[in-house]
């Protein structure tokens, strides 16, 4: 096998490699509010930490599939075919618990986008990963996104639901739109918390809890409206303005922030996949600052 196809292999690796890798960073974080953390399953009573663990397992080779496919020119419609692909791994590994739908949905496109940057400029740029995914798939994701509603008006999905109820915009939305809360929000709040020479985990709880107030999160309105939204973008806006992360007690007070969340029930599970996604950018980071040695013939 020629050298270069031997490390266009190990690329495609090292990328699924990192996407599975961020979505078990975010699992594996205490004390994020209503959801499923090593220590307590937050606001769920049918999953835990090794459910997680064991769908995460599942969707290896998905993202690098992803990637692979944005590198041969793809259109939507492969990625998406990826995607269904995955869906059903998941719910096999789970037993039929929606661990990752929303992730796979994300970080597929965010994985594809990276290839196709990587196919045009043999590198890639990733925090404008969501302004190609708005220019390059934007339209396909939202007349996919009719389709599945004329396909399946039977069962609709939680996030139509809350978009048909309360005008919210949903993990489609967001897409074609190049994730903003993820490029103006996670991914900055991330970057900074770290900056500050916290630790790791503290920084990812940082722009969780950032995200939380900024993101419609659509899992918060399903379960408790447009109401139990504001109050959950509240309770973490009074966490920031009591400093956060970063005041004395902090864990205490993170506690009690999940017990608040878990007393009414809500969970942010959107706001979960946008730290996953933060995390998954920021390992692309350091394997773009690589790839002019990386891809050395060996």
């Amino acid at each position: 096998m020629p050298d270069r196809e031997c490390c266009m292999k190990e690329l495609v690796a090292r990328i699924d490699a990192a996407a599975c890798d961020a979505l078990r960073q975010e699992v594996d974080l205490e004390y994020k509010p209503g959801l499923v953390c090593p220590g307590n399953n937050g606001s769920h009573a049918d999953m835990n930490c090794a459910t997680f663990h064991r769908s995460i397992d599942a969707l290896r080779g998905y993202f690098g599939a992803c990637f692979a496919s944005g590198i041969e020119g793809a259109e939507f419609r492969t990625l998406q075919a990826h995607g269904l692909a995955a869906e059903k791994a998941m719910f096999k590994a789970t037993g039929g618990v929606n661990t990752h739908k929303g992730a796979i949905f994300l970080m597929g496109l965010l994985a594809g986008a990276a290839g196709a940057q990587f196919r045009e400029h043999g590198c890639f740029e990733p925090i404008s990963l969501g302004r190609l995914v708005a220019a390059k798939w934007g339209v396909n994701i939202l007349l996919a996104g009719v389709q599945d509603q004329v396909q399946h008006l039977d069962a609709p999905t939680h996030g139509r639901l809350v978009k048909d109820a309360f005008g919210l915009p949903g993990a489609r939305e967001q897409a074609a739109e190049g994730f903003p809360v993820l490029f103006w929000t996670t991914v900055p709040q991330l970057r900074w918390a770290l900056s500050e020479g916290i630790s790791p985990e503290q920084a990812q709880l940082h722009a969780l809890v950032c995200t939380i107030g900024k993101l419609p999160d659509t899992n918060l309105a399903h379960r408790g409206g447009l109401k139990g939204l504001q109050w959950a973008q509240s309770r973490v806006d009074q966490f920031l303005a009591e400093g956060g992360v970063f005041a004395p007690g902090w864990k205490s007070r993170a506690q009690h922030l999940c017990a608040q969340f878990e007393s009414q029930w809500l969970s942010p599970g959107g706001s979960a996949d946008l730290l996953s996604a933060a995390l998954f950018v920021q390992a692309l980071v350091q394997v773009n600052s690589e790839l002019p040695n990386f891809m050395v013939a060996r």
